[in-house]
């Protein structure tokens, strides 16, 4: 690599990017696109000072040190504030464009662009199809699919994908090498191949126990429990949104490895036919809450069915 990447695996990405630069071909506009805590932001900060820093990207000078802030006059920041992207919100950013710019560049990055409503995401793409010379859009989104196809297709799309969990176990005995064994297979485990993840788990205990607790809440759930214990259940997650993202998360990954196990003959308490139809259950599950279904009428329907 020609930088210093801050993040960890998506060798294939950086490369993208370090050829666009060697090549001198920079887009006008880049999608980051994968699942959330890959390092897309970072990638995206750090392409920033790379394409400003007038030192080669040295970490140091002023112009990489207000990158980092969120603060370089240059580089405009929208990050997620978990509500929508409205179209007032786009129409004040486009409105600075024309503005003369001391950088070397005109640096726009978006976090989380799939959030953004139908209004606001045509006049983006007007940006997108119009582009001003000297302004470079860095935007990022977990769920590409969902963004207009027009818009994906008027940028240069650098696609992350989940790190081996060889890296990250690596990567975390590194940062900890007093960690013991149980604890680091877990948290390699339940970061399911994001290094964020994995790392947040180092810097807060309580996460790492949130997941464990999930766990075998989950485990205890394929069990053959009751009725009436998984309705129980379902009370105890609706008390804690951020806690049904991660319910969803975790079972279909603990689903999917007990499909695998059996694949390679290892029988269980469900068989392979069961085990397809609680992963049919969870995508429709999780379909309904996208649609904004009740969650609690949505959880208790998938207690029923599993």
């Amino acid at each position: 690599m020609d930088y210093a990447w801050p993040v960890l695996g998506n060798a294939h990405a950086l490369e993208e990017l370090e050829q666009d630069l060697r090549e001198n071909r920079l887009a006008h506009a880049y999608l980051f696109e994968g699942p959330y805590q890959l390092g897309k932001t970072l990638v995206a900060r750090t392409f920033a000072q790379i394409l400003q820093c007038q030192n080669g990207f040295c970490r140091t000078c002023i112009t990489c040190q207000q990158i980092e802030r969120g603060q370089h006059i240059d580089t405009l920041e929208l990050l997620d504030d978990g509500e929508s992207l409205k179209v007032e919100t786009v129409k004040e950013l486009l409105s600075h464009l024309s503005t003369t710019y001391s950088g070397r560049h005109k640096i726009v990055f978006i976090q989380n662009i799939d959030r953004i409503v139908e209004d606001a995401a045509n006049m983006l793409l007007k940006a997108f199809e119009e582009p001003i010379s000297g302004v470079i859009f860095l935007v990022t989104a977990t769920q590409s699919q969902q963004l207009l196809p027009t818009l994906v297709s008027r940028v240069r799309t650098i696609t992350f994908r989940p790190v081996l969990d060889s890296v990250i176990r690596e990567a975390l005995k590194n940062r900890r090498p007093d960690l013991d064994d149980v604890s680091l297979n877990l948290m390699t485990v339940f970061a399911m191949g994001r290094p964020g993840r994995a790392f947040q788990f180092l810097d807060d205990p309580n996460r790492f126990r949130f997941h464990q607790d999930i766990y075998q809440n989950l485990t205890r759930l394929l069990q053959r429990s009751t009725l009436t214990e998984r309705m129980a259940y379902v009370g105890t997650l609706i008390e804690d949104p951020r806690a049904i993202e991660s319910f969803f998360e975790r079972f279909t990954h603990l689903v999917r490895a007990l499909i695998f196990q059996h694949l390679e003959g290892q029988s269980g308490p469900y068989s392979l036919e069961q085990l397809f139809g609680i992963l049919d259950a969870l995508g429709a599950a999780q379909f309904q809450l996208e649609h904004n279904v009740n969650p609690k009428l949505v959880l208790e329907n998938l207690m029923v069915n599993i």
